[in-house]
């Protein structure tokens, strides 16, 4: 047990406030590890240029994205995006050692990697705004707890300001969860489907990235790994240069399906992370509540308090 001194109240272990959230660490580590990810991703991706060609630009700096948002927040996220974004350009799209100009596929990539990148800083810095909440009204309730409005304590509903219970993926109904995942996985493989068909064999996974980041922020870890499978089935199925069998015989669309499965897998980690960081501490929340409530009820718990 680990007991809470200012307030005499004990919380489970495990329940403490987390210090280590990203605007507690300092600046040059927040913004040094975005750019070290940045590097990792151009040093990876450059050490297989001669194997894939102009394919994957930005495949690598996917993840980088999403370890700095998660690590730092959003502007260490975005950050890494943009950076990318330059870099994979520079780098790695014709012509090389330039901005511009760039072409209609290479415009198209551009265009979905800042857009998939930006949708994970932005839910990824929707679920740490939502723990620092949870976390300044666990502070107020154990340090404060007369400053909480008697209507929430008695009613059980959260503290006003804080996000809707039934809002987190582990509130939500199943139906909802899974279906919302099937439903962006097939929004992802249409619009695939409608912009390429099946004779383009270049992006064969561009839409299933964000489509499982949705699905995990939306829904949890179970839904988010269902996205992924799903998109990883179809998009091999379908969109790789063996039409209707699944296993890519390519070394680009090996290197394809691998990159896929490691982001989107890596997505799910980083988003059940910070979910499970909410409900524990929302858990503690809870917890500190009902002890408020008892030590509240006259002659609950300790001697009757005398007025001088």
């Amino acid at each position: 047990m680990t007991t809470d001194n200012s307030s005499g109240t004990a919380f489970p272990a495990g329940e403490h406030v987390h210090r280590e959230w990203p605007y507690r660490r300092s600046v040059a580590r927040r913004y040094g590890l975005a750019l070290l990810a940045v590097l990792a991703a151009l040093s990876s991706r450059y050490l297989i240029s001669d194997a894939i060609n102009y394919g994957l630009v930005f495949a690598f700096f996917v993840p980088a994205a999403m370890l700095s948002v998660w690590y730092g927040g959003l502007w260490p996220g975005l950050l890494a995006t943009v950076v990318g974004l330059l870099l994979g350009d520079y780098f790695f799209m014709p012509p090389h050692f330039a901005l511009w100009p760039l072409g209609q596929m290479e415009m198209l990539a551009l265009n979905v990697y800042g857009l998939t990148t930006v949708l994970c800083v932005v839910l990824c810095e929707n679920l740490h705004h939502c723990v620092r909440r949870y976390e300044g009204a666990l502070d107020r309730q154990r340090h404060h707890p007369a400053d909480v409005p008697a209507p929430a304590l008695d009613h059980g509903d959260l503290p006003p300001g804080l996000p809707s219970r039934s809002s987190w993926p582990f509130r939500r109904p199943l139906l909802a969860r899974y279906g919302v995942a099937l439903l962006v996985v097939a929004l992802a493989f249409a619009l695939r489907y409608w912009m390429f068909g099946t004779d383009h064999h270049r992006y064969p996974f561009i839409y299933f990235v964000p489509a499982a980041i949705i699905a995990t922020w939306y829904g949890g870890m179970m839904p988010g790994l269902l996205a992924t499978a799903s998109g990883l089935m179809l998009g091999d199925y379908f969109f790789l240069s063996e039409h209707e069998a699944l296993g890519s015989v390519r070394e680009t669309e090996r290197l394809a399906t691998g990159m896929y499965a490691i982001t989107t897998t890596l997505c799910v980690m980083l988003f059940e992370n910070l979910h499970d960081r909410v409900r524990r501490i929302e858990h503690a929340l809870e917890h500190a509540r009902h002890h408020h409530k008892l030590h509240a009820q006259p002659g609950a718990g300790s001697a009757p308090t005398i007025e001088h």
